[in-house]
């Protein structure tokens, strides 16, 4: 029993100094800014018929199967993919971090309206919000 319970304490301990998964490598603000245009946003019944079309890979019958009304598991694919999709695009929430240190660039008039250029770095956090679609 002491044996067992000696076990337990040292797999919680194992546990607690495991290394959680690496992160994601954050993509360059280029990539974002002409991917994110080029997206077409979300679409229930895409989404939903290409689950379907891969339904026979798990084995699942496919097409019009004894009712009127057509498939009905198929019907409740959809059914799912659209809660999904309306509680990703009404619920959810994207909050962005703009971190310090971003350069920047600013020109202006100076004494006897001579051009001054000024270069020099954010030093605030920005924040911001976002919206899936």
């Amino acid at each position: 029993m002491v044996n067992t319970s000696m076990k337990n304490i040292m797999k919680i301990i194992k546990t607690a100094f495991k290394s959680p998964k690496k992160p994601l490598t954050p993509l360059p603000p280029p990539l974002i800014l002409t991917g994110a245009n080029l997206r077409t946003g979300l679409s229930v019944s895409d989404i939903a018929s290409r689950i379907i079309s891969r339904q026979l890979e798990a084995g699942a019958p496919v097409g019009d199967i004894f009712s009127e009304n057509g498939n009905i598991s198929e019907l409740m694919e959809v059914i799912r993919i659209d809660e999904i999709v309306n509680a990703l695009i009404l619920e959810s929430k994207i909050e962005i971090v703009i971190p310090p240190g971003i350069p920047i660039t600013s020109v202006g008039l100076g004494n006897m309206g001579a051009p001054i250029i000024s270069k020099g770095a954010t030093i605030g956090i920005a924040s911001g919000q976002g919206v899936i679609r």
